[in-house]
């Protein structure tokens, strides 16, 4: 038996959301104030609603409505006064569970079990009148449990467990009913003594606390057989050929014991489990031992909350939710199918996260030198007064796609996990030509328009990668390569026309080494992107060998760097230092953020580079 819904209606900060569970394993992640610790009042709620309509007989609800729960015994609830636990008049609230069960045929049978709750309008911080919603589930629920043989009241159980720094120095000893009660209430770390010592299978417990620890870990209970007699229990815990008193033990350790001694009294039908930041005392190294340890448990439903990496790291595709606006907006919580692609892409998934939530516009790029040459060219740009908006630095959110392979199945996959977190994005697609002549372009950006959306854009920068857009505009070329080289701008046009046209003949001559080398580096493109295909190397060639200008369609990282090093060793200047070290991409690429870095001395600006921060940044020049 599990929960295969959650509604919650007007009750605290949630106007309404729709949640769905894993059936075993849940971790809610967001940011702070969305309303992951309401979830797990919400749950609360409904427990104490469940067990109000509970009959003396076991078996059977309360026909009734009108029960009643007094406002002082709310105090598992963040609350100053009743109208707290409401989101909006009027103040009444929906809290249910959806179960679902197996019937005695083996079918899927599910029962949705509501709760309303609402104050009096003439008392306040009284009391809370429950109602159940539709009488009729709650009849077939009981009734279903009777075929069972099954109680009411152990069908379900709900335990949470919270942050623990320390436990009562003085503990007395309590029975199983007290230790119950006392769970029920949310002060299961005042009976952490007395729950090991009535611990149904002492060396599990042990063994449990040791795997997650790393150490042997032993409880010894030294007045166990005094309970009559004493008043409080001794227990001293043996750890690393050290024994001290519990309530002596570091907070990581009280903790994971207090976690997994509780689970032992979960023995219900259905066993809610909520943990809430299980890692706040519990070192990086230990955590995902206790991850381990908490996803083998076994007959519970478990929701953690956390605002940990680590945590989130270990999880599997449908246990990761994220809780933010988006969701609350569209009224439903539902798992990130793809829990890998936040895993994998993400160095730290929550802050990540949380970084997304905060951009209007996503963008995808090929590699992650393309998102640092944009932001640095902002920067740089806004630094000579440029660009009038540059707070537009914090609006987007770049998203590597690694190469122009299989683009629009990558972007298809990357925006449908997104869009399970955020409705509201903006796409944006900046890729390299890279082998594509400049019509099939033109199709591939209006084909992934046609997929991100209305709102979307899709482009191309004016070069054959983002290096080559030096070459979108060969007077700032010139004028660049003069003021680097300290060099008259006439010498080195002269020069770097010569080199240019030897280039154009070359790229037409199938014999030139050039050209052979472009032919090797396209037939290994085109082996590796199937929407190369039908595309043959004169297509690409025509749109960059029409004259000099039209070059930077077809200068890649090669031959940028051959273009380099022969006006270096034409002209006897420097433009790269020490670029024999380098391979063609680190010769590239210290080329173009040396032109980036050096535009608050040499102001000079590309069209094609303003044209790329519009379309990005929605920039204002």
């Amino acid at each position: 038996m599990y929960i295969s819904k959650i509604l919650i209606k007007n009750f605290k900060c949630i106007q309404q959301l729709e949640i769905h569970p894993n059936e075993n394993f849940n971790v809610i992640i967001g940011e702070n104030n969305q309303g992951k610790t309401t979830i797990f009042e919400a749950l609360q709620t409904w427990y104490r609603c469940y067990q109000l309509y509970i009959r003396p007989n076991r078996t059977d609800f309360y026909q009734g409505n009108n029960l009643y729960l007094a406002y002082k015994n709310l105090d598992f609830l963040r609350l100053s006064k009743d109208t707290d636990l409401f989101k909006s008049s009027p103040n009444e609230a929906i809290i249910g569970l959806t179960i679902k069960d197996i019937d005695s045929v083996g079918n899927g049978i599910v029962f949705d079990l509501q709760f309303k709750v609402n104050r009096p309008q003439s008392i306040s911080n009284a009391y809370l009148r429950v109602i159940k919603n539709i009488n009729n589930n709650f009849i077939r629920f009981a009734s279903h449990l009777k075929s069972k043989q099954i109680k009411l009241d152990d069908a379900i159980f709900l335990y949470q467990t919270n942050p623990v720094s320390r436990v009562l120095a003085q503990e007395p000893f309590m029975n199983e009913g007290q230790i119950r009660k006392k769970i029920l209430r949310g002060k299961s770390q005042e009976v952490l003594r007395s729950k090991i010592l009535l611990h149904s299978n002492l060396s599990k417990l042990e063994n449990q606390v040791s795997e997650v620890i790393g150490q042997s870990i032993k409880f010894d209970i030294t007045n166990r057989n005094r309970k009559d007699k004493d008043e409080f229990i001794n227990l001293q815990v043996q750890n690393g050929g050290c024994s001290l008193d519990i309530h002596l033990q570091g907070s990581g350790l009280i903790q994971i014991t207090e976690i997994f001694a509780t689970v032992d009294y979960l023995a219900s039908k259905l066993n809610i489990l909520l943990i809430d930041e299980p890692d706040s005392h519990i070192h990086l190294s230990l955590q995902k031992k206790l991850m381990t340890s908490l996803k083998s448990l076994i007959d519970n439903q478990t929701f953690i909350i956390s605002h940990n990496d680590g945590f989130v790291n270990e999880t599997s595709d449908g246990e990761l939710f994220y809780l933010n606006q988006d969701a609350k907006n569209t009224k439903v919580l539902k798992p990130l199918e793809d829990a890998d692609l936040i895993k994998k892409d993400f160095g730290s998934p929550i802050l990540t996260l949380e970084r997304l939530n905060s951009s209007d516009n996503i963008v995808f790029v090929e590699g992650n030198d393309d998102k640092k040459y944009i932001q640095q060219l902002l920067i740089k740009l806004n630094e000579i007064g440029v660009v009038k908006n540059p707070d537009s630095l914090d609006t987007c959110f770049f998203f590597q796609i690694r190469g122009k392979d299989n683009l629009i199945t990558k972007l298809d996959y990357n925006r449908r996990t997104l869009c399970q977190l955020f409705n509201d994005k903006k796409y944006i697609v900046v890729t390299d030509k890279d082998f594509t002549s400049i019509t099939n372009s033109s199709s591939l950006n209006n084909a992934l328009m046609q997929r991100l959306g209305r709102s979307s854009k899709a482009f191309c920068h004016n070069g054959y990668c983002i290096e080559s857009t030096l070459f979108s505009d060969l007077n700032k070329l010139h004028s660049y390569l003069a003021f680097l080289t300290s060099s008259e701008i006439t010498y080195i046009e002269s020069n770097s026309e010569s080199i240019l046209d030897q280039f154009l003949r070359d790229l037409s001559n199938i014999t030139s080494n050039r050209y052979q080398r472009i032919e090797q580096q396209f037939e290994t493109q085109k082996r590796n992107r199937p929407e190369l295909s039908t595309t043959m190397l004169s297509d690409v060639l025509r749109d960059g060998t029409q004259n000099r200008n039209t070059l930077n369609n077809i200068m890649n990282k090669y031959l940028i760097r051959d273009y380099i090093e022969t006006l270096e060793n034409t002209c006897s200047v420097s433009i790269v230092p020490n670029g024999i070290n380098l391979s063609d991409e680190e010769f590239c690429n210290k080329l173009f953020f040396d032109f980036i870095n050096q535009l608050p001395l040499h102001s000079i600006v590309f069209d094609n580079h303003i044209q790329i921060l519009e379309n990005i940044y929605n920039a204002r020049f």
